[in-house]
């Protein structure tokens, strides 16, 4: 009885995060600041593990930025890079997170801050959103990141945090 209800409950949380496939190799864009615009595919999204708290994605995507001249955001602009990264997305409404590999050894781990991201943790936010919910966000639609986190139902959080992992799968031992 208890492996059907581990199985339910990890096609339930699984379900949360499996419905943006339509967006695989879209591409999405990020930031726009100081006349640079980031560009991102999600190239594969791979269900690593999940608990009760949410699903863990291993994410290859690609990233690209484009030069626009004097804020000129509206206009088409050649892009450059196109290079391909691994990173992790926990899909939680409590702690919903990127994960991504250190400098030196081990793994970041960052809570993000979905309805009000700073700086650059709004590329992260953009990219959470297209992996976990399978919608844009950002500067291409209309809809505000608190807009969306209140759609998905995403209990508000308190203190966005960093802190260090061995591997991206410690984040479902919490």
């Amino acid at each position: 009885m208890r492996s059907v209800y581990t199985a339910a409950l990890i096609t339930c949380v699984a379900g949360l995060a499996l419905s943006g496939a339509a967006l695989s190799a879209e591409l999405m864009q990020g930031r726009c600041r100081m006349d640079y615009c980031n560009w991102f595919s999600i190239e594969s999204r791979d269900l690593v593990g999940s608990n009760t708290k949410g699903a863990l994605f291993k994410v290859i995507s690609k990233g690209w930025t484009s030069h626009h001249p004097n804020g000129s955001y509206d206009k088409r602009r050649p892009r450059t890079g196109g290079e391909a990264s691994t990173g992790y997305y926990f899909c939680s409404k409590t702690k919903p997170s990127a994960i991504w590999q250190s400098d030196t050894e081990g793994w970041k781990v960052a809570v993000l801050n979905l309805g009000s991201p700073s700086g650059a943790e709004e590329n992260a936010v953009i990219e959470y959103f297209a992996v976990c919910h399978g919608v844009r966000s950002g500067q291409d639609t209309g809809e505000s990141f608190d807009a969306l986190t209140k759609r998905f139902g995403y209990v508000p959080v308190e203190n966005a945090d960093l802190r260090d992992v061995a591997r991206p799968e410690d984040i479902l031992k919490d």
